[in-house]
């Protein structure tokens, strides 16, 4: 029962940080002047990587994105794990998400 309650309260800070994030984008663009959320930004986060290459090469680079996200995590984690489980797990999947598809261009 202790583990769901884990797992509940981590889903939880998550959302509120990828929201309360988002939000905070919003403001920042909207008192710049620029619009909130672009078309660039849906694209960025929502849109078709279109992906055309060889399966050795997609594999290749698969591995070349998980390596680098091994060495990010271990890195990081003297500095993000201080900031607690919550911040730490969302710099961390953005950071590999952006890694991967860094990587697949």
């Amino acid at each position: 029962m202790e583990m769901m309650g884990f797992v509940l309260w981590e889903g939880i800070t998550l959302l509120f940080v990828l929201l309360a994030g988002l939000g905070v984008l919003i403001i920042r663009r909207k008192a710049s002047g620029q619009p909130g959320f672009t078309r660039h930004d849906w694209l960025t986060y929502f849109g078709d990587l279109q992906l055309r290459m060889s399966k050795p090469r997609l594999a290749l680079r698969l591995s070349f994105a998980v390596f680098l996200c091994s060495c990010l995590t271990l890195i990081g984690n003297p500095f993000l794990a201080r900031m607690g489980p919550g911040l730490y797990s969302v710099t961390i999947i953005f950071a590999c998400l952006g890694i991967v598809k860094l990587t697949l261009r």
